[in-house]
């Protein structure tokens, strides 16, 4: 196992603003219990230490470090965030800073005991953050029934790398160790995460083994073998998907009309609200659907033990505009990417150039190949299959790469 820290940016999930306002204010107050807290207890033990002549050994100090415990009057009057447990946490901490102060030249004099600032990151148990995915977001069931969600910078190169970090946290592969919240210097919420990561094993791969995926219409992906055509998948259905994006965009489009018919006021900013809530949604279902169908594509790699992936570099003229308009083909990309180097699987882009046109038997190449969206048969051999699993055997066998 390995300790790692990611920072996440938090924000509260909450309707009422009221309350919103009241549950940050309860994390504020909560790091001042804790502020308090740690310095009293701090000195608690610097006290003993001096009254014992600096001799940690004594039973004097022993005894008087065992006084070091939740029931300590010093602690009396300080309130502490309810469900926190935050007083546990100060005593381990406290002892753990004594011991080291003393290894460090406490004992020596050249150093003097730890003084905790108001800013410490209020600590929090593992166990009281419980990540789960809803609406396409990651959010965090923390105590008194306060939720925060994820902020992710799109910007940043390592986002897709950190939300896949994340989804093992909430399947389970990722254990929580104790972590800790603060506000950085711009008044952000952030977590320090705190988990341990199980060293990665090395996976049972078949040498040379690739699988090929072709992203289409009526699948939005299709997979297959390079040296078993026969092990092969559609998976997801774009008929389903784009069903439930009509219908989203029929209601967009009805709250754009009730839009002009109010001019101003309360109503329609509510109007306004609810036209970005609906959009945020969209997005939101698009990237859920996209998790999944990567999630199943990664894992029919594993199963068939695929030591590559051989996918389609796309661009934006690779497909009519409409259905651009209604998925992201490059976001599905980069979810596959990610996902599969977390398992040690590496992927490749190859060219799609007549991937669709070209007979996967004996390579004659003819856009009449491709009679209509699911049949293929070769001008050539007369061989025939759906034309879905013939491109998904090709890109699995190209060797085109492309970046």
């Amino acid at each position: 196992m390995s300790i790692t820290v990611r920072k996440l940016k938090l924000i509260i999930v909450n309707d009422n603003e009221d309350i919103k306002k009241e549950q940050y204010q309860f994390i504020r107050d909560s790091q001042y219990a804790q502020y308090q807290a740690l310095n009293l207890g701090m000195g608690y033990l610097m006290t003993g230490y001096l009254a014992s002549n600096r001799d940690i050994k004594s039973d004097d100090f022993k005894e008087w470090q065992k006084g070091l415990k939740n029931s300590n009057p010093i602690f009396k009057g300080i309130e502490f965030g309810k469900g926190i447990d935050t007083l546990s946490s100060v005593n381990q901490k406290v002892k753990k800073d004594f011991s080291t102060a003393l290894k460090n030249g406490l004992a020596k004099g050249e150093r003097t005991a730890t003084n905790y600032k108001r800013t410490f990151p209020l600590m929090t148990r593992g166990r009281n953050l419980t990540f789960y995915e809803q609406d396409g977001d990651i959010l965090i069931k923390w105590v008194n029934k306060i939720v925060f969600k994820v902020v992710f910078n799109a910007r940043k190169e390592n986002t897709l790398e950190l939300q896949h970090t994340l989804n093992k946290v909430i399947a389970g592969e990722y254990k929580l160790s104790q972590s800790s919240l603060e506000f950085d210097k711009n008044n952000n919420l952030i977590l320090n995460l705190t988990m341990d990561i199980p060293f990665k094993q090395q996976e049972d791969f078949i040498e040379g083994r690739v699988l090929g995926v072709d992203l289409g219409i009526k699948y939005p992906a299709y997979v297959c073998l390079n040296d078993d055509t026969y092990k092969r998948q559609g998976l997801g259905s774009y008929e389903d998907f784009f069903k439930v994006r009509q219908q989203m965009k029929a209601r967009r489009e009805r709250l754009h009309k009730q839009l002009k018919l109010v001019k101003g006021g309360k109503g329609r900013n509510k109007k306004l609200n609810a036209l970005r809530q609906f959009k945020q949604k969209e997005r939101n279902f698009a990237k859920t659907y996209n998790h999944n169908l990567s999630r199943e594509i990664i894992n029919f790699a594993k199963q068939h033990k695929c030591k590559q992936i051989n996918i389609e570099g796309l661009t934006g003229d690779s497909f009519d505009s409409n259905l651009l308009g209604s998925w992201s083909y490059y976001e599905l990309q980069e979810m596959i990417i990610y996902k599969a180097n977390r398992v040690g699987i590496e992927v490749k882009k190859v060219n799609p150039a007549y991937t669709s046109q070209t007979c996967s038997r004996c390579g004659n190449v003819d856009k009449e190949n491709r009679q209509n969206q699911e049949k293929f048969k070769c001008t050539k051999c007369e061989f025939e299959l759906n034309a879905d699993h013939n491109a998904s055997i090709n890109i699995a066998r190209s060797t085109k790469y492309v970046k």
